[in-house]
């Protein structure tokens, strides 16, 4: 059974090839790989024997091995013993103490940099971290966090300022990393992480649908005016096709996350400049609400759930740089173009990624440093975004030659997406920014449903926000 490759032990359970391949395609696109890497996958899993897997539980509740046990297709005995080699897990593992931090460390030595490390819970920080330990060692010295999550863990104190070692190293080049990126680590006067991944939203739209509706496929909106009249030409309603899908639905992060985007491009801001209240309320505010609003009454666009586009039945909506994987095969043709612009104004859109840090009670941050310098230096980031299909956070990756060249032998509809990183903000950084987002979605997603004017929806919107970020 040790010798069986993944795919021999998928052909005993009636895995076809083809459903082989098709989620070697899923996984490359879930694991942000460009769409290019499916193949690689595929061959490399078609090859590969059980995998060594070790998982380490931090602070938690046991849900997800409780998750995991009674899982039913495939059970945990088929998953175990057919699909991978479960060779630590100190819940579900016979060997305790000792043994088991001996089977641990095998399993590393056989298997290294072979292995797939599973960690689940949080990460102590609390008096050394003390309160989560494997074999009397504390949990990791570094991370790498989504960027809006970053002022919350600092406001625990948890996180090492980086301010003396970016200074003692010139080769950390900070005016390199997009502005907007690197500003965002900034914290009440102090750096606290580095960018390593990013991306953003733009427009993408279905060529198929635009000829059909008798508009120009290789042509796409550049400006609000021509995107409502591309969107009114292209909404079929008898058929149940919108011209313009906006995200309404459910309430949170996706709506506001969203209209943000349309927010900026208007000349608005979302919080003020300390982040302690509400600034969206305003000409600019309202000029972007009224706009999306009107759409959705039927000029364009109408609420619904999520995905109409994916199903051919929206011609135009905004979308990541993540979507290369899931689209790439998709029955129909598209394209991808900044964002429009409203008349007067810029084109925007709306910045995400990933950022590393220290932790401040790191055990090794000499090590630590060096390896949070070597993930963001410029000649790994060249290498790191060819091979996952993140934006680049460093200008001059940007502008390499042997970026762009792989860029357009690789897929070229990613360059609005590397274009348009200028242009992206990032969402403010208050410790509370979900319980804001939240707060704004409710209040906002009336005015999209049209069950209240944009001037009351805004109105109500700030009053929530401002609430929240007053609240000890």
């Amino acid at each position: 059974m040790q010798d069986e490759t993944l795919l021999d032990i998928l052909k005993k359970r009636g895995v076809s090839r083809r459903a082989f391949l098709k989620f070697c395609a899923a996984a490359t696109s879930l694991m942000a790989l460009p769409p290019t890497m499916a193949s690689a996958v595929a061959e490399a899993l078609a090859k590969a024997k059980r995998p060594s897997v070790i998982w380490l539980s931090f602070q938690e509740c046991t849900g997800c091995t409780e998750s995991l046990t009674r899982s039913f297709n495939p059970t945990i005995g088929d998953l175990i013993f057919d699909v991978i080699s479960l060779d630590y897990h100190e819940t579900l593992q016979a060997a305790s103490g000792t043994a088991a931090e001996e089977a641990r460390q095998a399993a590393i030595a056989a298997n290294n940099g072979k292995f797939v490390l599973v960690v689940d819970g949080s990460v102590s920080t609390r008096d050394g971290g003390v309160y989560s330990t494997i074999a009397g060692k504390t949990n990791p010295d570094l991370a790498a966090l989504d960027l809006i999550l970053v002022p919350q863990l600092v406001a625990t104190g948890a996180v090492a300022s980086l301010d003396d070692l970016v200074a003692a190293d010139p080769s950390i080049q900070v005016d390199d990393f997009y502005p907007r990126l690197a500003e965002y680590d900034v914290i009440q006067g102090k750096r606290y992480a580095l960018p390593v991944s990013t991306n953003n939203m733009q427009l993408i739209w279905n060529k198929d649908l635009f000829k059909k509706a008798g508009l120009d496929p290789e042509t796409p909106p550049k400006t609000w005016e021509e995107m409502q009249s591309m969107a009114e030409k292209c909404q079929d309603p008898a058929n149940g096709v919108v011209g313009f899908e906006f995200y309404t639905q459910p309430v949170g992060e996706g709506i506001t996350w969203q209209f943000q985007v349309w927010l900026w491009a208007a000349g608005g801001q979302f919080l003020n400049a300390d982040n302690t209240a509400a600034a969206f309320n305003t000409p600019h505010g309202l000029q972007a609400l009224s706009y999306v609003s009107d759409m959705l009454k039927g000029n364009g666009s109408q609420p619904g759930p999520w995905g109409l586009f994916g199903d051919q039945k929206a011609c135009m909506q905004l979308d990541g740089s993540w979507l290369f994987g899931y689209r790439k095969d998709a029955p129909f043709d598209w394209a991808i173009a900044l964002v429009p612009a409203p008349q007067g104004g810029t084109t925007a859109s709306n910045v995400g990624g990933e950022h590393l840090f220290m932790f401040d009670n790191a055990k090794d941050k000499p090590a630590a440093w060096k390896f949070i310098k070597y993930m963001t230096s410029p000649e790994v980031q060249l290498e790191w975004d060819q091979k996952t299909g993140f934006l680049p956070v460093r200008q001059s990756v940007a502008a390499d030659p042997a970026y762009t060249q792989w860029i357009n032998q690789t897929e070229p509809r990613m360059l609005p997406f590397v274009d348009g990183i200028q242009y992206s903000p990032t969402r403010p950084a208050p410790p509370k920014y979900f319980a804001v987002s939240d707060a704004f979605s409710r209040e906002i997603q009336l005015a999209l449903l049209g069950d209240a004017t944009p001037e009351d929806a805004l109105k109500s919107a700030e009053t929530a926000v401002n609430e929240v970020l007053q609240q000890p």
